[in-house]
């Protein structure tokens, strides 16, 4: 039973900050992962190897691969990675509306016009770092039957892995992956659901092999 999963999120910093670290980057073309997601850096070694900011590919667990962050917005879709991001003493000239805009006047070729409450983008996309020192919460289930599982105090400590919800694009804690497929350690379930809740929430950090941008 597909489509438990929901957005993975920051819940505490252990290093006493009141807020999460967030970074952005170039966002890679053609991609439409959702909030929530883990990412990478397409770095020498990865992928295109231009630097963008791409879902995690789920395979790379050590650097130069591994996960940088999670995305804080939904991506983009570009048509090029990075489309028009702001450089150094330039103007912002990325795409701007996510689906498009319209001319605002014949004579002016480079005048548009936003629709009204449509997202924009300058090219970048932002992701919560992966730091040892970030607590993120997420569901938990197992890709063996691709269903939500029961949250248990056992489980505390415990490393998993990370999977994508085939129904909704999300990412999960998952049960099924271990010793080398794991990302995740368990650090607590979360305090507003009942222990043993099916598909209930952990609270977890990323391995600190795991981390791509991290120490």
């Amino acid at each position: 039973m597909a489509n438990f999963a929901d957005a993975v999120e920051p819940v505490q910093d252990l290093g006493g900050a009141i807020s999460f670290p967030i970074e952005y980057a170039p966002e890679e073309a053609g991609q439409t992962f959702v909030e929530g997601t883990p990412v990478m850096i397409l770095s020498t070694g990865n992928g295109a190897a231009d630097g963008g900011v791409a879902a995690w590919d789920g395979t790379s667990f050590t650097r130069p691969g591994g996960i940088a962050g999670f995305a804080i917005q939904n991506a983009n879709n570009l048509g090029t990675t990075g489309a028009g991001l702001p450089q150094p003493f330039s103007p912002v000239l990325g795409p701007g509306s996510v689906i498009g805009s319209y001319a605002a006047n014949s004579n002016q070729a480079l005048a548009v016009i936003t629709p009204p409450m449509v997202p924009f983008t300058d090219g970048s996309l932002g992701f919560y770092i992966a730091l040892p020192t970030t607590r993120f919460i997420g569901k938990l289930g197992t890709s063996a039957t691709v269903t939500p599982s029961a949250t248990s105090f056992a489980q505390v400590g415990l490393v998993f892995g990370l999977t994508k919800d085939t129904g909704n694009n999300f990412w999960y804690v998952d049960l099924n992956k271990t010793g080398g497929t794991a990302a995740v350690k368990i650090e607590m379930l979360s305090p507003l659901e009942p222990v043993g809740t099916v598909g209930g929430h952990v609270i977890f950090t990323i391995l600190p092999a795991v981390g791509q941008i991290t120490a």
